[in-house]
């Protein structure tokens, strides 16, 4: 969700851990290799049938000089999701439960909002954006179907390495091995310049950059369709 003269108040983490139980992936031949395309086609094929999993991850929003850190519980079951975010602020924990075209967030104290996606929803009760949707195909290592993706590069396991899609800039900075699959365990988000201003609490303007990294800790429960 991206809005003008949006307010967010948010303050800078570095977020820097490893993802358990996971085996580091083998040697990666440079991009050119001959075959990181048709290795590339292969590897979004499969993560787009990736439709099932339960994932443990640190996040944090960053604007300028203010940002905020979170633990992310997330639970995807086809077209529902289950997100805890744990710390988020100081504000205790929020849990979101989105269907399409609808979300419900409920905080510690019972308070409730609503919004067309956990994005909305989210906003609307901390005033810090997560772009939830995309982040639903991006996690899988893919870029999202909504919207044409530029940039595409990928190495030469053919494993997406950064892309450009609508308002964002989406970077893998790290995978690791999963069972026998090759899941992100590190990626970063940033908004294209100029594509939003953002305010803080006294209506000030802050800027227009605005960036979310997200560390996968853990994968599990994960479902592949047939």
């Amino acid at each position: 969700m991206m809005t003008n003269s949006s307010r967010l108040a948010v303050a800078a983490l570095a977020v820097a851990v490893a993802l358990t139980g996971c085996v580091a992936p083998p040697d990666i031949p440079p991009p050119d290799a001959p075959d990181a395309k048709a290795l590339w086609r292969q590897h979004k094929a499969t993560m787009a049938t990736l439709s099932e999993w339960r994932i443990k991850a640190k996040i944090a929003v960053k604007t300028g000089r203010k940002g905020g850190n979170a633990t992310l519980l997330w639970a995807h079951r086809q077209a529902r999701q289950e997100i805890e975010l744990y710390g988020p602020f100081g504000s205790g924990r929020v849990r979101i439960n989105a269907r399409p075209g609808h979300a419900v967030l409920v905080d510690t104290k019972g308070r409730t909002s609503e919004g067309a996606s956990a994005a909305e929803a989210l906003y609307q009760r901390l005033g810090w954006q997560v772009p939830f949707t995309q982040l639903r195909d991006w996690v899988r290592g893919i870029p999202g179907a909504d919207e044409g993706a530029t940039g595409l590069v990928v190495d030469g396991a053919g494993r997406l390495r950064r892309f450009q899609q609508g308002d964002w800039r989406v970077e893998y900075q790290n995978y690791a091995t999963v069972g026998q699959w090759d899941l992100p365990q590190r990626l970063s988000i940033t908004a294209v310049p100029g594509s939003m201003e953002i305010y803080d609490d006294d209506g000030a303007y802050i800027g227009d950059q605005l960036s979310v990294k997200v560390v996968l800790k853990r994968w599990q429960d994960i479902r592949f369709d047939d």
